[in-house]
Order: C-alpha cells, then structure tokens, then sequence
C-alpha cells in the first residue's frame, strides 16, 4: 500500500508540473518577492503582516540604483526575478523595453477599472503606447511656494501668470529677496517641463522630439535671463552651502517654485532652509500666456511595478494597490500620493499642519492633474543630462538659452544609442 501511496503522488507531481501555472497549485499559498528602497520597506513589510495568513510577502531592500542591473542579472540566468518593485520614474521604459521585458501590463481585467480611473491624470507617466505598465507611488509637481507674511508686508499679489510672475520677481528683488534657485534639477522640472519645452517628448517608442529652438523652451530663456542678471534668481542649487547660509536661512526666498515636497523637505527643516512656522505656503503655477491651462512639471515621483515572470500576478498587483491606496498607510507618507483618494486622505492632515502660513494642500491637489504630459518615460539617462548639460552651464554663468542648448546637444547625442530617432 505504501508503495502505492508513493507511486501516486510521484505521478501527480509529473502531472502538475506538465500543466503550466500547476506548480503554484502545490503551495500553500501565493508568493510574492519585492525589492524596494528602506523608505518604502515599512509599508511593504506592513503588508507583509497584514496578509500572512493569505499571502508569503518576502521584502528585500536592495540599493534602487542596482534595480535595472540586478534585473538584467536574472535575465541572463533565467530565473531570480522580483515580482514587485519600487523604482525610480526614469527606470520605467527601460523597464519594459524589449531588451529588458520586465514589466507587466496592469491591464483593467487584472487591476479593476474603477482603481485605475482613480487616478485621473495622476498615472499618465505608466502608460505606455495606451498601455499601463506601472503605479505612481507619489506625485512630485510642481507648485509656486510663497512666503505670505513677505508678501503682505509688500502688500504683493499672488501671480496668476508667468507675466505677473516676472514682474513680482523683479519687486521683490528691489526689497532685497530673490524668487528661487535654478541650478539644479528645478530649473528643468519647474520652468522647461512645464511650459512644454520640447527636450525628450515621446512621439513614439523609436522616436523623441528634441528642439531647444521651440518656442516653448525659448519663451522660458527670455523671461529667465534677465531675471538671473538682476539677481531676481539664484543661479546656485537650492541645496547649495552657500545659498543655503547666505539666502535661504537668512529669510532671503520671498517665492519659488518647486515640487510638492519641497516645503517639508527644503524650506522647512533647520539643516536646510530653515524657514520659521507660520509664513510659506502654495499657490497654483502661474499660466504661460496663450496656455490653455498652467501645467506643472515634477521633481521625482516613484514607480510600483509587476513583473511578467510573477507566478502569482494577482497577488503581486494586490501588492501595489494596497501601498498606493489604503487609507492608514497613506494617511502617514512623507510625499503626495498619486492615486486620488489617497490624496484626499494625505491632504487633510497636511492642510491642518499648523508650519504653513495656509493650507498648501489645495495647490497640490489642482496641479497633480496638470502635469504637462508633453514629457513622458524614454530609455535614457535625462537627469543626467540635466545635471551635467543644463544645471552646470547655469551654475557656470552661461546665458540661459546657451544651457538649453547645451542640454539640447547632450540629449540628442544620446537618444540615437536608446533606439531612437531625433525630430524636431
């Protein structure tokens, strides 16, 4: 009888593995593997608990800057793959490229259409040729920072529009304020990305539009320069030891604009610009004249992703539904959630913050579905390139539209070894 017993399930384990998807019937219950960053592993390993009675939820905090190398690294041995991952925006369209075929189409039958219109406009950076390959963990866009009690001293009116903007910059800047930093990455996500400036918009996935000389980027040079020339803008970073001692934490930023993260992070900490309670707040992005609508940019906003080789997918995009939108996990994020009604939840305790002057909040909540969609993933290093091609030549002194140019060049020398094809 024994033997009998023993030649039985010997036969239906051949039988199993024969069917595909069979070798899951054998577990106890689903297995999912992530690779996150340390910021995002408590609400992982939250989940973890929450459905261990259900799900096996194994979380591995690995460096982000390795995500796409490691993943390679399986796809060269065939198997070791995550099933979900925390990435950086930028690492999407490599993500799902053919070279590295990672991602797995979050498709309305897998994930609920109801849940993906929750996002609104928010998710516009995970689709890809009409197709959702990801979720926004958090939004980054852009807002214009304001120091209230600076601007009713001056009896100023918050600008509307870009006009109005440039005119409050030079007042202030005869008071003895500047209106912000360009040195760094801002420049292109608070100025180029959101006035639409051409400098990786997606036509296709074999082809981008580069163009320095557009209208939409050259309108940006010519409202900026002479700006920078009467000091009205700082040409150092916002994090620069310098700005920070000689501008910043001497009460010097009258406005800027800047991500949604910027007044926890930049203007409120003592180690960075150290502004007192009760004075900053938001205001929607001024509008460029002949602008539909006042778009933002962002600065960051990371990625949840499934993987095509997840054995449990459903299991894997329950995952990342649940860090995108339950209500407890959400409610304590340090950053804007993307998905709607985790925002609304985020925003309620970020207005009653008692740091800012009025709720910025409200802001936030009307650019997050104005992110200009002109820019979108590409497989290419752009914060590189914004770093060395565009921030440097600014901090350098170079004229504004030479730095545009410049990063121009720098793009469209690279887009050609990605897979794609220049336009203009």
């Amino acid at each position: 009888m024994r033997r009998t017993i023993i030649g039985t399930a010997a036969a239906l384990a051949v039988a199993l593995a024969a069917i595909p998807g069979a070798v899951g019937l054998a577990q106890d219950k689903p297995q999912v593997l992530v690779w996150t960053d340390s910021v995002r592993q408590p609400g992982f390993e939250a989940y973890r608990d929450l459905v261990a009675d259900t799900v096996d939820v194994k979380v591995e905090v690995i460096d982000i800057g390795q995500l796409l190398a490691k993943i390679q690294l399986a796809n060269v041995a065939g198997s070791g793959w995550p099933d979900v991952v925390f990435a950086q925006p930028g690492n999407l369209a490599l993500l799902q490229s053919p070279e590295v075929d990672w991602t797995l189409e979050l498709t309305p039958e897998l994930v609920g259409q109801e849940f993906l219109d929750g996002f609104g406009n928010a998710n516009s950076w995970c689709v890809i040729d009409g197709k959702t390959y990801c979720f926004k963990n958090d939004l980054a866009q852009s807002v214009l920072w304001y120091d209230k009690t600076i601007f009713d001293e001056l009896a100023l009116t918050v600008p509307t529009t870009m006009t109005e903007w440039a005119a409050a910059a030079m007042t202030l800047q005869a008071a003895g304020y500047v209106s912000g930093a360009i040195g760094d990455q801002n420049f292109y996500a608070s100025y180029l990305w959101p006035s639409g400036c051409p400098m990786a918009s997606v036509i296709s996935s074999t082809e981008v539009r580069i163009n320095s000389q557009d209208p939409m980027c050259t309108r940006v040079a010519e409202l900026i320069q002479p700006l920078v020339a009467a000091g009205a803008l700082d040409t150092r970073s916002s994090f620069d030891a310098g700005f920070l001692a000689d501008v910043a934490q001497q009460g010097k930023v009258a406005m800027t604009f800047g991500p949604s993260w910027f007044g926890d992070f930049v203007i409120k900490p003592e180690a960075s610009w150290a502004v007192p309670a009760g004075r900053i707040t938001a205001a929607p992005m001024p509008i460029w004249e002949g602008d539909a609508v006042a778009h933002s940019g962002e600065w960051g906003g990371g990625i949840f992703g499934v993987s095509k080789h997840a054995a449990f997918p459903q299991a894997a995009v329950d995952t990342i539904k649940w860090m995108v939108s339950d209500p407890e996990h959400v409610k304590s994020g340090p950053t804007f959630p993307a998905y709607g009604p985790a925002n609304v939840i985020w925003t309620e305790r970020v207005a009653a913050d008692p740091y800012y002057a009025a709720d910025p909040a409200a802001a936030m909540t009307v650019q997050s579905q104005l992110i200009n969609p002109s820019v979108g993933p590409v497989r290419m290093d752009v914060d590189a390139q914004i770093g060395s091609t565009l921030a440097l030549p600014i901090t350098q002194g170079s004229p504004i539209q030479d730095a545009i140019n410049q990063f121009n060049e720098g793009l469209a020398n690279l887009a050609p070894s990605a897979g794609y094809s220049v336009s203009q």
